[in-house]
């Protein structure tokens, strides 16, 4: 018996609604894929979910302190949003830095990170230990005229740290990106 009119509508969307919540559904483990093949950093909320993270998180706490400087000229107000964390070893560290263009055009910019450590051994290099999962740093970034951008920060500092190291600084100078300028890192193939 043939189907009237109405009826063939009613499955024709009963099928379209099924297929947009199979679609729905998969969209998470799509973007994944997508985000680890062409190598672009997953957001803050999927990179909790997804992101190496050491499954021991030490008693030991260290202090982490955040510093902003702008290269001469640039007219961007560059601050962290905090100035310093007690965090455990191993604990994921979610935070950002605000970048606000007080000019009246947009600025391309750059930031480049140094850390430091206090306590210890002075000669120690305490990059191996901080495993950033999302930075800003070495990426050009765009600050619309009269805007502030927010950016966030990622990272988690290893059960291993030496003993005696109580702080760790990151140390952010933001620097206006020339066309092909050299601190700006390659994103991978």
């Amino acid at each position: 018996m043939p189907l009237n009119k109405n009826t063939r509508l009613l499955f024709v969307l009963i099928a379209i609604i099924i297929a947009m919540g199979c679609f729905t559904a998969a969209m998470v483990p799509l973007y994944r894929v997508f985000c680890q093949h062409f190598g672009i950093a997953i957001p803050s909320v999927a990179v909790q979910s997804t992101a190496v993270v050491p499954t021991q998180v030490s008693n030991r706490t260290v202090t982490v302190r955040f510093t902003a400087n702008t290269n001469t000229g640039v007219p961007i107000q560059f601050t962290p949003v905090a100035y310093n964390l007690k965090v455990h070893l191993g604990e994921p560290v979610f935070t950002a830095y605000q970048a606000e263009n007080l000019s009246s055009k947009p600025i391309n910019g750059i930031a480049i990170h140094m850390l430091y450590g206090m306590g210890g051994d002075p000669d120690i290099d305490i990059t191996p230990y901080v495993e950033l999962q999302q930075c800003f740093c070495f990426e050009q970034q765009h600050y619309p005229a009269q805007k502030t951008v927010r950016l966030p920060l990622y990272f988690t500092i290893s059960p291993d740290l030496p003993e005696g190291v109580h702080t760790i600084t990151f140390s952010y100078t933001l620097f206006e990106a020339l066309p092909g300028d050299p601190r700006i890192k390659k994103k991978a193939p």
